[in-house]
């Protein structure tokens, strides 16, 4: 086996078609065929089933593309030490976090590895929970970073939590409940409420939380719903309602006094962040590294998450 013709036999692989991969690579179809069958005669064994909506890999095709997967990720990584001794030293992450994570959490995670790391070049996008998946799943990342449950059906990917936090009540200056200790879950439901879109992570959080108390979000009086949390933030401080959010999203508010935090009794929730990975890939080199780095900082209060660079360097 060659790398290019893994390269065909992956593709095929993750398309399930021999004429969507041909299209994808630029070859033409007779080609692709003709490096299958070449690895299929080398072998002697059937690599795929051909059916006429596609292909599925056999038995034997599902052990090629494992071993094949940990092959060219020793390849790629021998090729980064052969890069380095040439002095082309540069390694890529490709990283896609979710809205909550990639504009609140990961920039200073990000920053704080590249200075450890200064050979690494790590590329963040922001995207949606389905685009990052689907984009693991496709090879076009290397780690996903996401909030909420990994859906059962993802078992291609592995996941595992690097940072929780808990959701806070926040409401602006001046306002009734600033003199409270704290507040009912029901006072709360009648309070004007500015939330998160449907079916975003936090709403699911909500409504986990409030299913345990025998209630629904449905009878919150919601005023309108945001996709972004800069927009819910300025809602709140211009006396628009009140807002669940993240404590790490609202800190600076909070320091500067334009938001307040107000406690809630009986309401738990939890706001999880996770990093994926594809768990048939054998993570190596750069990579290996930095998801080590986002895996050893779990658990790690704001307080601390704020002195971490520093830490780190010492």
């Amino acid at each position: 086996m060659n790398i290019e013709q893994f390269e065909i036999f992956k593709t095929i692989t993750e398309v399930k078609s021999f004429t969507k991969a041909a299209k994808k690579l630029n070859f033409t179809q007779p080609a692709i065929s003709t490096q299958i069958k070449i690895l299929e005669q080398n072998y002697d064994i059937a690599l795929f089933e051909r059916h006429n909506h596609g292909v599925q890999l056999t038995e034997a095709g599902q052990k090629f593309f494992e071993y094949g997967d940990k092959i060219l990720a020793l390849y790629e990584e021998m090729e980064q030490e052969l890069a380095k001794i040439k002095g082309h030293s540069k390694e890529i992450i490709n990283i896609a976090a979710c809205d909550t994570a990639g504009n609140y959490i990961l920039p200073s995670i990000v920053i704080s590895f590249k200075e450890l790391h200064p050979r690494a070049c790590l590329r963040l996008e922001v995207a949606h929970f389905e685009d990052i998946i689907n984009k693991l799943k496709q090879k076009q990342l290397d780690i996903g970073i996401i909030d909420g449950e990994l859906p059962e059906e993802n078992k291609c990917l592995s996941a595992i939590d690097i940072y929780s936090d808990d959701l806070v009540l926040v409401v602006p200056h001046r306002h009734k409940w600033l003199k409270r200790t704290a507040i009912t879950v029901e006072e709360l439901m009648a309070e004007p409420f500015i939330a998160r879109e449907e079916r975003s992570c936090i709403r699911n959080i909500i409504d986990s939380s409030l299913e345990k108390l025998d209630l629904s979000f449905a009878d919150f009086n919601l005023v309108t719903e945001f996709n972004n949390f800069e927009a819910i933030k300025q809602a709140v401080i211009n006396h628009k309602g009140v807002a669940l959010m993240p404590a790490s999203v609202v800190q600076r508010e909070l320091d500067e006094g334009s938001l307040f935090k107000v406690n809630v009794e009986n309401l738990k929730t939890k706001w999880k962040i996770k990093a994926v990975w594809r768990n048939n890939e054998l993570m190596t080199g750069i990579k290996k590294q930095f998801l080590d780095f986002v895996s050893n900082i779990r658990g790690i209060s704001r307080e601390q998450r704020a002195k971490y660079p520093e830490r780190k360097r010492a």
